[in-house]
């Protein structure tokens, strides 16, 4: 069984993955692959050709490596920036998962935001959509994230055309208050897959 789980930023996706994790299933961070892969060489020298050499530094070895900081300052709020950029990662990501789960009997989550424009949805057996609303992102970005009120509502909004269609969800978890109303869900809509397999 494979579950993908995607929403908003802040909508309560890694909780509802621990409570999935608890049951057995094992974890994968789209996010963490993604930046496994921009350590590669062919990645790295094609984000420097892109983007500039500026992006890339070197440790005391010379071991190149991308600063992520200054990447973002170039994609973040840029689609056509952010575009370029998935189009060098995304299919290095994808290759990455699907190795990780290939061959194997074990349960997973994959987490990630773009699980349908990349092409992970392929490999679920269940798309799960986190739905959160606003007031609860902006309330969990300035206490968890530290941000402002003005950068927690810049960052919901840089996702508006995000592709976490729930209407193309096979469920959609609501991220309420206490965890234990997400987790009631989360364990339904289990026991509804284990009774229809």
């Amino acid at each position: 069984m494979v579950i993908g789980v995607t929403g908003g930023i802040a909508s309560g996706k890694s909780e509802v993955c621990r409570i999935l994790e608890k049951k057995g299933f094992i974890h994968i961070d789209a996010d963490e692959v993604a930046h496994e892969v921009l350590e590669l060489p062919d990645v790295i020298d094609k984000i420097a050709f892109e983007f500039g050499i500026d992006v890339v530094s070197a440790d005391e070895n010379g071991k190149k490596h991308i600063d992520r900081k200054k990447l973002g300052k170039i994609v973040f709020n840029n689609t056509e920036q952010m575009n370029i950029l998935e189009k060098i990662t995304h299919p290095r990501i994808v290759q990455k998962i699907k190795g990780m789960i290939s061959n194997s009997s074990n349960d997973y989550i994959i987490e990630a935001i773009e699980i349908v424009s990349s092409g992970l949805v392929d490999i679920c057996d269940e798309l799960w959509v986190i739905h959160a609303e606003p007031e609860q992102q902006i309330k969990r970005l300035i206490e968890n994230r530290h941000l402002s009120y003005e950068e927690a509502c810049s960052r919901i909004k840089a996702q508006e055309n995000h592709d976490w269609d729930e209407s193309k969800a096979d469920r959609v978890i609501y991220s309420t208050e206490p965890i234990s109303s997400m987790e009631k869900q989360v364990l339904e809509a289990l026991e509804h897959i284990h009774k229809s397999e």
